[in-house]
């Protein structure tokens, strides 16, 4: 029989009480799989290349019988309602960095918000506790998969990423912060790259973060043991993710709403300004604030640009977004952050930190937040572009913009010097999310993004006759042109 165990959940006031059943590889346990893999499992795993498929998980089960695993484990817990499969928890605990990886952890939609999720990860804790001790050892950590908030995965998800993010930061979770991707489950399915890695751990986190080749060693033992990747090390991307880690001798476990941009502890609070008939002093005190933190002629807007700016909307295409930063709810704004979100890209206007707000290393949290707001506006964005002065590239390098080589001059705003030529600015961009190298700037894509932004941010009715397109155009024809295809 399958082995019923573990506590009963009381899922809400109305609702029966939920019984674990944890799956073995009896007739009674693999008919149990099944009905859980069929009615649930796909249902709630659309991704084809994330799900494990029922042949292998009922094989797992066998060798797990067999002694296959040695010091390792594999687990199939299902929490079920009046025989009916209600939520469910694979899992594996590896021996050698005392670790237990959550494979796959799901509530169902109508049973969410009941303490059910909740529930199954401490039943998994648990057993893996317990797998643990039977070797002397006690359990270290716990990593799962999750879908990157900021990437948009190839198959639509069935739960909204940021809701997910919060529920698994209220567990402990955080992300580890390096550039994690699944590889191939079999020969016919394809490396899934939107995911982090977070983890749970038992014990101090250190300041400086966790050992990267302990890191690295979670990894591998996972490929091995969950995936069954025989040899990790001959694995390509495997192969990235070791270099990645070699790159660093610790890596950061940055708290998952933090990540998110939903850190109600950042000593930050955004007040959303709204359109200018609403809540015009809002706009008349962003700009003001933005005048004096950029005192250099042709680079900040007049007011009553920022104002237009709001005559975007909220047609689907693009959307404006304006931003009064404080310390706390009743203290006067010291900062700002204007952008956009445009079909190809989104683009940063203005971002000041002054006053209590600076030197706080809230820079990056301020980064989340917008890049949250941006994925979350539905338009096909997946990174944004900013614009600076010499005097700022470093600062925004440092957390993950890259420059795009190109003489960028965009047309002069507000109080421009008479006569004066466009100043030439560093036209930088960032993928959504965590800190990666992106993939090859397209000529193509940059200059589809910079067509938009002109038209919405700046204005210009025929953009590609503008002087700033034709240069950057031409500019980056001479600085790539193996990259191939024009911009027109």
């Amino acid at each position: 029989m399958g082995e019923n165990g573990g506590p009963r959940v009381a899922a809400g006031s109305r609702a029966p009480s939920v019984r674990f059943r944890k799956i073995d590889a009896s007739s009674a346990g693999l008919a149990a799989l099944e009905r859980f893999y069929r009615e649930r499992y796909v249902a709630e795993f659309p991704d084809p290349d994330e799900r494990e498929s029922l042949d292998n998980m009922r094989r797992y089960l066998a060798l797990k019988a067999q002694g296959w695993y040695g010091d390792n484990n594999y687990h199939i817990v299902v929490a079920e309602c009046d025989g009916e499969a209600v939520g469910g928890v694979v899992f594996d605990y590896l021996a050698r960095p005392r670790a237990g990886v959550i494979e796959f952890l799901f509530v169902a939609s109508n049973r969410r918000e009941s303490g059910i999720g909740r529930a199954l990860l401490d039943e998994a804790v648990r057993l893996l506790r317990r797998d643990a001790r039977r070797h002397g050892a006690r359990l270290a950590a716990v990593v799962a998969e999750m879908n990157d908030p900021f990437l948009r995965p190839a198959t639509p998800d069935n739960m909204d990423p940021f809701r997910r993010a919060a529920i698994w930061g209220r567990w402990g979770f955080g992300v580890l912060e390096f550039p994690y991707v699944q590889p191939a489950l079999s020969a016919g399915q394809q490396p899934v790259d939107c995911l982090l890695l977070i983890m749970r751990p038992f014990g101090r986190v250190p300041r400086s973060g966790f050992r990267s080749q302990w890191v690295e060693l979670v990894v591998a033992e996972y490929l091995r043991w969950a995936m069954r990747i025989e040899d990790p090390a001959a694995d390509r991307d495997f192969l990235a993710m070791s270099h990645a880690l070699a790159s660093r001798p610790r890596v950061a476990l940055v708290p998952l709403d933090r990540y998110a941009g939903e850190d109600p502890t950042d000593g930050l609070v955004v007040e959303v300004v709204s359109a200018p008939d609403r809540r015009p002093d809002g706009i008349a005190t962003a700009a003001a604030i933005a005048r004096a933190a950029i005192p250099v002629p042709g680079r900040v807007a007049a007011q009553q640009d920022f104002a237009a700016a709001f005559a975007l909307g909220d047609s689907g295409a693009a959307h404006y977004h304006l931003w009064l930063l404080r310390t706390a709810p009743d203290a006067p704004a010291e900062g700002m952050a204007s952008f956009f979100t445009l079909p190809t890209a989104g683009f940063g206007g203005y971002l000041v930190l002054a006053g209590g707000l600076r030197g706080r290393g809230l820079l990056r949290r301020v980064v989340a937040r917008i890049e949250a707001r941006m994925r979350q506006d539905g338009t096909s964005a997946e990174g944004w572009f900013i614009e600076c002065g010499a005097e700022a590239v470093a600062v925004f390098r440092h957390i993950g913009f890259v420059a795009v080589p190109c003489d960028y001059r965009p047309p002069t705003v507000g109080e421009a010097s008479p006569g004066g030529a466009p100043e030439r600015l560093h036209l930088l961009f960032k993928p959504f999310g965590m800190r990666r190298e992106p993939d090859r700037l397209e000529r193509d894509f940059v200059c589809r993004a910079l067509r938009e932004i002109l038209v919405s941010v700046y204005a210009i009715g025929n953009p590609a006759a503008s002087s700033c397109y034709r240069r950057v155009l031409r500019t980056l024809a001479d600085s790539g042109r193996e990259r191939g295809r024009g911009c027109m």
